[in-house]
């Protein structure tokens, strides 16, 4: 619950800044140019930022879960055996 109260406070404060910076900008990446108003460059800007914490938020919830799962299985099966010893 905290955590969407902190979200939409950031995603508030957000469209505020957007609303309010709606001016035309130039936006230069390696080859491309893109002309397009502050708002939209601020609120892509944004969502790329979400989407790509999210994807390494995921990856390592992943590994995590492969990690418990790995040792919950070693824990059922029990230590390796030392038939020979």
């Amino acid at each position: 619950m905290p955590f969407l109260i902190v979200l939409s406070a950031v995603l508030l404060v957000v469209v505020v800044f957007a609303l309010q910076n709606s001016q035309a900008v130039t936006v230069r990446f390696l080859y491309w140019q893109i002309q397009s108003s502050l708002a939209v460059v601020t609120i892509a800007a944004t969502t790329a930022g979400v989407l790509i914490a999210g994807l390494f938020g995921s990856a390592s919830r992943l590994w995590r879960w492969k990690r418990g799962r790995a040792a919950k299985a070693e824990a059922r099966s029990g230590p390796p055996s030392r038939d020979g010893a």
